[in-house]
């Protein structure tokens, strides 16, 4: 294979991929000139998995190959991104150095179960499940169906995460097959954050749907250790350090996680550890041929894929303005959407940008449960995601 190449994007997940459809579909010359970096076998639209968690999609319906999804015209190196030099403008993968004109970094987020004691060894045991990897998600819903009684933890961490509101999708949709099931077991919400959203609007909807259901929620209590053998997980308060210690049956645990440490010593990433761009242009504030979007990059929104697909269209206009030597003339405002299944059949839909303020997109108050806004979720945008954004049309 070639080595140069005019636009190079790590990683093949929701905003590589998007990206490059787009970027092809705008500037034919690019064909066979664009290399997408993705080690993984299989491509997840893992929006879903909550709701297989909680038994209301199917696992193989939220997967295609990698070769599926790959746009026409573009180049798939399938390795491991080793280091990047973005002054020499050249990417390390596997045995090749690939040098590059542009280049996009939309490698994700990193998932760090080693920061809670005791939880790696003891994942898919024991009632202690987990949304986030492919491996597990289908424990919890065969769990879930095992529990008649005791708690069931659902956890956030303070971290910044991907699918931002996956916790709230697990947590009531499985308090809601609880009832359905006449099971008398607790379902109990703990999130290291301050807020339980931090759109007020949203905030005041959530708070008074957890409390109609009897949903025991504290806020600042972040997840520190899980005891396998006791079956009992230790949450720390982040304002006063206090420990408490819960006993459950069964525990859903998002983890904390944090950008692309292979990034680390690229000079590409800001004190937080995320790819340090411009909030607007998506162009990295340093190196005027680096862009970022999605989970790896520092946008201040919610890391979901409904900002990934508001992104994706201003990226590529200001990486073919820079391509043609023009400053990026174009803005992301930050709007960003996240469903929550408040139970099977209703959601919420919130949608706002960087001012925190609603900006809804139907004529319907999306603050309140609305069973057409579920069925969307649950049935017409995995349908989009597939055939619209991935083909970098929506």
């Amino acid at each position: 294979m070639k080595t140069h190449y005019k636009l190079v994007i790590l990683g093949g997940g929701a905003g590589g991929i998007s990206t490059a459809s787009r970027i092809l579909g705008k500037n034919k010359k690019l064909k066979n000139d664009l290399l997408i970096i993705e080690p993984n076998d299989y491509h997840y639209f893992q929006p879903a998995w909550p709701l297989v968690g909680s038994g209301e999609v199917k696992l193989e319906s939220t997967w295609k190959p990698m070769g599926e999804v790959m746009p026409k015209g573009s180049r798939w190196l399938q390795e491991r991104v080793e280091k990047v030099d973005p002054t020499a403008r050249v990417v390390t993968a596997g045995d090749y150095n690939i040098e590059y004109d542009f280049l996009v970094v939309a490698m994700g987020i990193e998932l760090n179960y080693e920061a809670i004691e005791g939880l790696p060894e003891a994942l898919g045991t024991n009632g202690i499940c987990t949304n986030y990897l492919v491996d597990h998600v289908e424990y919890t819903y065969s769990t879930l169906k095992q529990v008649r009684s005791g708690n069931i933890i659902v956890t956030k961490p303070k971290s910044k995460i991907k699918g931002g509101v996956s916790a709230e999708n697990s947590l009531f949709t499985m308090d809601d097959f609880l009832k359905k099931h006449e099971r008398s077991a607790d379902i109990i919400f703990r999130s290291g954050k301050p807020e339980i959203f931090e759109v007020k609007k949203y905030d005041d909807s959530l708070q008074k749907q957890m409390n109609g259901k009897h949903i025991d929620f504290e806020l600042n209590e972040e997840l520190s250790k899980i005891d396998a053998q006791t079956k009992e997980a230790v949450f720390e308060n982040t304002e006063t350090g206090k420990r408490t210690t819960i006993p459950f049956e069964m525990i859903v645990v998002t983890p904390p996680m944090h950008g692309p440490s292979v990034l680390n010593d690229s000079d590409l990433l800001d004190d937080d550890g995320w790819v340090d761009v411009d909030p607007h242009t998506m162009m990295h504030k340093t190196y005027t041929t680096v862009f970022s979007l999605g989970d790896s990059s520092s946008l201040p929104t919610v890391k979901m894929g409904g900002a990934v697909r508001k992104q994706v269209p201003v990226l590529v206009d200001n990486i073919l303005d820079r391509m043609n030597d023009k400053d990026p003339s174009h803005e992301y405002d930050g709007k960003t959407a996240c469903p929550i299944a408040t139970e099977y059949g209703e959601l919420i839909l919130a949608e706002f940008g960087y001012d925190r303020i609603p900006e809804e997109t139907t004529f319907l108050d999306q603050s309140d449960e609305n069973i057409f806004l579920y069925q969307f979720k649950k049935n017409m945008l995995p349908i989009m995601y597939w055939y619209g954004m991935l083909k970098g049309k929506a």
